[in-house]
């Protein structure tokens, strides 16, 4: 809640808890209308806009009291709560509308939080890259070991076809997001840090802000699962007694050894030195044995059995957008959708493609806010290595205006690629194209192009 005179974290709690009417600014969202969704379970009446009407919208119409796609000075008066996502400009009518009628108005996070309050235990995955799919890996393995958890993911959960569970138990496990220290709002009681990178760079200015950021997270938790391969993550200060840390190259409580990539991953996991059991899972690449590895370690650490993770482990069946296999193309390419939209996140994509036995890989590229192009310009034209063609089209500018003067046309040439504007055009390429894998990458509407391929 913004201002000077701030309600405390149990203040907050019991404004949320006494609102009958909740007005959503920004419904449409994934984790906006996930948190509709569970104060509609709690039976709160549920008000929303969005600028336009998505698959989620739709599905909240049908429980929603009301719902509109066009922001009117009004339309938020006599609410007794007003939630609003970042995504959304702050003068917006609907959050002008709190403000000058003295709603209380609260982000987001601050929601979130205020729902993880009536749960013991609250597992925050945090991490520059892979916090959707460990939330969701970690989240099935509960649900397998019948713990009946409650869900807060940043992406479709396969296993559930949704991006939220709920469940009746004290066990709340969530996407822990770090853009504009939305992540600082939360109470885990378990803080779990995949890794740290530069990006938001129209947030994060510097690499000290992002490790003093993440070290903020840190302290707000009893106990700090870590990666100690990560560079950046190793200069967090968390005293052994409440760090948990995991890795493959470096000293760790739980390491994974006798690493086997292909279509399908297989891993050992030591503790301690002490070799505990070997893991099986349904995914490519690297960066799959580190978030087993992670999702291993917290629930272990957390009581369920080792046989009972390694199964779940298995049956995992992944998150929407990430190396999912679409379908294949008329001209026989193996088509795959990925949300990557970072350099490293598409190295390691494009690595998991080659680990599958891909030699010939077609990769469709959409930038991803302009800011973040311009400040990493350099790693996004060495990122693309293993991809055999590469086409880059227009960016997704999300809440940007292109001050940076990116040309999309400019990056493609040094990145080895080629520019198309239309997706209708990429649609007839993907097409028609031998390539042996096909990968359609992008964080923005570029999942769209699903409708010319053919």
């Amino acid at each position: 809640m913004r201002g000077a005179n701030r309600p405390t974290e149990k203040e907050l709690t019991k404004i949320f808890d006494d609102a009958k009417k909740i007005f959503f600014v920004g419904i449409g969202g994934i984790s906006m209308s996930s948190l509709a969704e569970y104060c509609i379970y709690l039976g709160k009446e549920v008000y929303g806009y969005d600028r336009e009407r998505n698959e989620a919208c739709k599905k909240l119409e049908q429980v929603a009291k009301n719902i509109k796609y066009c922001s009117t000075p009004d339309s938020a008066s006599h609410m007794d709560l007003v939630v609003y996502t970042t995504a959304v400009p702050f003068d917006n009518f609907e959050i002008q509308c709190a403000i000058r009628e003295g709603l209380p108005l609260i982000s987001r996070a601050e929601l979130l939080n205020c729902i993880m309050q009536g749960y013991k235990n609250r597992i925050g995955v945090a991490g520059m890259h892979g916090k959707s799919t460990v939330s969701a890996m970690i989240g099935h393995i509960y649900e397998e070991a019948d713990r009946d958890p409650t869900i807060f993911c940043g992406a479709v959960m396969k296993g559930f076809l949704s991006p939220y569970k709920f469940g009746k138990t004290n066990d709340f496990i969530f996407e822990a997001c770090e853009y504009k220290d939305a992540f600082l709002k939360f109470s885990q009681t378990d803080a779990v840090i995949l890794n740290m990178d530069l990006d938001h760079p129209d947030y994060f200015t510097s690499r000290e802000q992002i490790i003093s950021s993440f070290q903020k997270y840190a302290k707000k938790s009893k106990r700090v699962f870590l990666c100690a391969d990560d560079e950046m993550s190793r200069e967090l200060k968390v005293s052994p007694s409440r760090a948990v840390r995991f890795g493959i190259y470096n000293e760790a409580d739980y390491v994974a050894k006798e690493i086997s990539l292909g279509e399908c991953t297989s891993f050992s996991i030591f503790k301690e030195g002490v070799p505990i059991v070997r893991c099986k899972m349904r995914g490519a690449g690297l960066h799959t044995v580190y978030n087993g590895l992670c999702a291993f370690a917290v629930a272990y650490e957390n009581g369920i059995n080792k046989e009972a993770v390694k199964n779940a482990l298995y049956s995992f069946s992944g998150t929407e957008r990430r190396l999912e296999y679409y379908k294949k193309s008329r001209g026989g390419g193996r088509i795959f959708i990925d949300y990557a939209h970072h350099p490293r996140e598409i190295s390691a994509t494009l690595s998991a493609l080659k680990n599958m036995g891909y030699s010939n890989i077609l990769c469709v590229f959409q930038p991803h806010t302009f800011s973040r192009t311009h400040f990493l310009y350099k790693e996004f034209c060495r990122c693309f290595g293993d991809a055999s063609r590469l086409i880059i089209t227009d960016t997704y500018s999300a809440r940007e205006e292109n001050v940076y003067g990116i040309k999309e046309r400019e990056l493609a040439r040094a990145a080895g690629g080629e520019y198309v504007k239309s997706i209708e055009k990429i649609g007839e390429i993907i097409s028609e194209c031998s390539n042996d894998a096909i990968i359609i990458m992008g964080a923005g509407d570029i999942i769209k192009i699903k409708n010319f391929i053919k």
